[in-house]
């Protein structure tokens, strides 16, 4: 008993309350909201950033850090409607975030409907089929390619449709579309993903519209915004999904989204089941990489183009009228270097390139 008390608390970092306190605030000023919901989250972004320590420390902490939240969070039920998924990798849900689509960022993302792992979350500054079936076709190289697909009737999915039909479809529909609201673990992640991630920089650039320092009608203040923001926000959606995918869930015995994923995969093996075939290199797909699969029918990932109908049900993010050349584009960044305020970057930024041009 001694021996296994000792190997716990070997788990655990050694840091003092002090440190602990300042990486917390740190992260709750990144992920405002993280704490607001659960203190599991808050852990888990510890985790990703390689500090591991109690749950009761992580709980103490936030409640010294904001204890308005901490009262608000357990006061707080959710209800929730019956969900199954029978495998991982059964069903994927993809959908476009389109709360930052005024100042021309919007995020995709896909989540795994029986673990909840997300497979994907980009940002970006467009909304095309193309860019979609991208951020897909790579997640598929990580997790494998799912039976199916659920999207809404945006014209930007019907090319990760041709895709999950040409590969899959065996007579089978293999691409799913419905309202948003049907779309349950995706509108739930966008929940998760809004507060932690996303409201934080939809404060803030209305902030610099009221400053009267951002006009998004602007070219080039639009530009100079995407390039200063859109790795930042890149970087936060890359640690929230890492610390989403390793949090525990209290409604799966608190087991993690990546632990439900593997064991599903695993306990299944033996299923035939497509999803899990996929994974472990029965079908004859998954011992190919997408492109080869594709050239079975004559096509290749390059001549891939949503028509002139599907573009129309797309929801369009208008873009800036700017176009720097490489060498512009380098001497803007160089430009940049040392400076690390945000908004100071911004600033910067947009008098560089107002002296490009």
């Amino acid at each position: 008993m001694m021996s296994l008390n000792t190997s716990a608390r070997n788990r655990f970092t050694t840091i003092s309350d002090p440190d602990l306190e300042e990486h917390v605030r740190r992260l709750h000023n990144q992920f405002p909201r993280s704490g607001s919901e659960h203190f599991q989250m808050m852990r888990a972004y510890l985790h990703a950033e390689g500090i591991v320590v109690q749950r009761r420390r992580v709980r103490e902490t936030l409640k010294q850090i904001d204890p308005a939240a901490a009262a608000q969070r357990w006061g707080q039920t959710v209800a929730r409607r019956t969900y199954y998924v029978p495998f991982p990798n059964s069903l994927w849900h993809i959908d476009g975030h389109m709360r930052l689509i005024r100042w021309g960022l919007v995020t995709h993302a896909g989540i795994d409907g029986n673990s909840r792992l997300v497979t994907f979350i980009n940002c970006g500054t467009d909304n095309t089929a193309l860019t979609v079936l991208t951020h897909f076709v790579r997640a598929t190289c990580r997790y494998g390619l799912p039976s199916r697909v659920r999207s809404d009737h945006g014209g930007e999915n019907t090319l990760v449709a041709l895709l999950m039909n040409l590969l899959q479809g065996n007579g089978e529909v293999r691409h799913i579309t419905g309202q948003s609201v049907h779309n349950q673990r995706i509108e739930r992640l966008w929940r998760d993903v809004f507060q932690q991630v996303v409201h934080y920089f939809y404060t803030l650039f209305y902030s610099f519209e009221d400053e009267q320092i951002l006009n998004p009608e602007d070219d080039i203040q639009k530009m100079a915004l995407q390039i200063v923001f859109k790795p930042e926000i890149q970087k936060r959606l890359d640690l929230f999904r890492h610390a989403w995918n390793n949090h525990r869930l209290r409604t799966a015995n608190n087991r993690t989204p990546t632990h439900i994923w593997m064991e599903g995969m695993l306990a299944n093996r033996e299923q035939h089941s497509t999803a899990i075939d996929n994974v472990f290199g029965n079908d004859p797909y998954s011992q190919e990489n997408i492109e080869n699969g594709l050239a079975r029918h004559g096509i290749r990932l390059d001549q891939l183009q949503a028509n002139n109908d599907d573009l129309e049900r797309a929801v369009i993010v208008p873009q800036p009228h700017i176009i720097l050349s490489s060498e512009q584009q380098q001497d803007l960044q160089n430009a940049m270097t040392g400076t690390t305020d945000l908004k100071d970057r911004y600033l910067l930024c947009v008098r560089q390139i107002q002296n490009m041009l």
